[in-house]
């Protein structure tokens, strides 16, 4: 199966579940779930199986140093949101996730520049972000809006995933962060019912990123070294240690 097709499977489903996921237990809860790398992932692991565990711990590289630029598109919405519709905020937003990619690759392409900047980025982003508080209550969905989110997402990953192997482990790793999930279901909060659920999904994405930089960086040290399955089954044990750390405390009302 190609990264396409996994792309074009994947990312829909794991839109529906987090628009569920938000409807019952609230968008922060939601934003935590969306941000395990059930995207990223497997477009790793295929690079990997594809062309090896040299070029998949580079992309994985590539991709933890795109932590920071995919932190930059959540900041960037989350404060854009509440003055800007859904449309010029989500079209700003990418505009600043491209800039901080360009800004990543003049820098040393290291992985400790790369762990150094997911780190950093992981830190300040919910400073940065500000406080987001929960959405209103009375929001009632239109019955075509699932769809359309899936049907969005699946767009959006075509358009995207042309990067893919192609052009090589850099490009690829940061294809793989791109903020598929966030601008989906945070454009969607913002168009359907309004900027504060788009700013509560992100902030609970921004918590639930930690996971995807323990991910990147057990599989860019482990896949050089070891066996493809034992490495990816190291990093996804710690990614679900990680996650479950970085769970959002309390409980929001569903919306």
């Amino acid at each position: 199966m190609t990264l396409l097709a996994v792309k074009l499977l994947l990312v829909p489903l794991l839109v529906a579940a987090v628009t569920l996921a938000g409807r019952r237990w609230g968008q922060n809860l939601a934003g935590w779930l969306g941000s395990f790398p059930i995207v990223a992932g497997p477009i790793l692991l295929i690079l990997a199986v594809e062309n090896g565990n040299a070029f998949g711990a580079r992309a994985a590289q590539m991709a933890l140093a795109g932590i920071a630029a995919a932190m930059v598109f959540y900041v960037a919405y989350a404060r854009l949101a509440p003055r800007l519709g859904w449309a010029a905020t989500l079209a700003a937003s990418l505009a600043t996730w491209a800039v901080a990619v360009a800004a990543l690759q003049a820098l040393p392409q290291t992985l400790p520049v790369a762990a150094l900047l997911a780190a950093a980025s992981l830190l300040a982003s919910p400073r940065a972000m500000g406080t987001q508080p929960p959405p209103a209550a009375g929001f009632h969905p239109h019955p075509l809006e699932l769809p359309a989110r899936m049907a969005f997402g699946a767009g959006l990953t075509v358009a995207t995933s042309a990067l893919g192997a192609r052009l090589g482990p850099e490009a690829s790793g940061y294809a793989a962060l791109f903020p598929i999930v966030g601008a989906v279901v945070a454009s969607f909060n913002h168009a359907t019912h309004e900027a504060r659920a788009a700013g509560a999904f992100l902030a609970g994405m921004t918590r639930g990123m930690w996971s995807v930089g323990t991910f990147c960086l057990a599989l860019t040290l482990a896949l050089p070294r070891w066996p493809l399955a034992a490495a990816f089954v190291a990093a996804i044990l710690g990614t679900v240690a990680t996650h479950a750390l970085m769970r959002p405390r309390g409980r929001q009302p569903a919306r």
